[in-house]
């Protein structure tokens, strides 16, 4: 089974027509990977892997720029 920032990365590459290469530590927002508008996108896809809402406090960018912070802020956190 692949694990869920693998399956977030599969997600993020499908809003792109072009191939992109998202590393643990490419910064989602300063790369382009996602707009603001996706942004949201993002987070609720987050929660559908997550299988729960995220608490309001988890939803910063810091704790969202990168793959490692998501995976830090979210997956290991439950």
């Amino acid at each position: 089974m692949e694990s869920k920032i693998a399956l977030l990365r599969d997600w993020l590459g499908g809003l792109h027509e072009e191939p992109v290469s998202i590393q643990n530590d490419t910064d989602l927002v300063e790369s382009g990977v996602v707009t603001s508008l996706q942004f949201v996108q993002m987070v609720i896809e987050i929660e559908r892997l997550h299988g729960r809402k995220l608490d309001p406090g988890v939803i910063t960018i810091e704790s969202m720029r990168t793959l490692d912070a998501i995976d830090t802020a979210v997956f290991q956190a439950a």
